[in-house]
């Protein structure tokens, strides 16, 4: 699965979107064609939990590597 290795170097910028992203990655529900998109809610509520703040830009961006997620994983 290409589009979801790593690159050699990580850009810092982008740390705190990646680890939202794992986060979230890690409690998302299945369905019975595969794993169900994160939504808008879960972002809000790992925001609130974990007091990780993110601008709508970056709520964006995680919403953009789900769906890369989604087509990758399920075809």
């Amino acid at each position: 699965m290409k589009e979801l290795e790593a690159p050699t170097e990580f850009p810092n910028v982008l740390a705190n979107v990646w680890t939202a992203f794992c986060a979230l990655n890690n409690t998302r529900g299945q369905g019975f064609s595969g794993p169900n998109p994160i939504t808008y809610t879960e972002i809000r509520d790992y925001k609130e939990l974990t007091e990780t703040p993110l601008a709508s830009r970056e709520v964006e961006l995680l919403k953009h590597l789900d769906a890369v997620y989604m087509r990758t994983t399920n075809g």
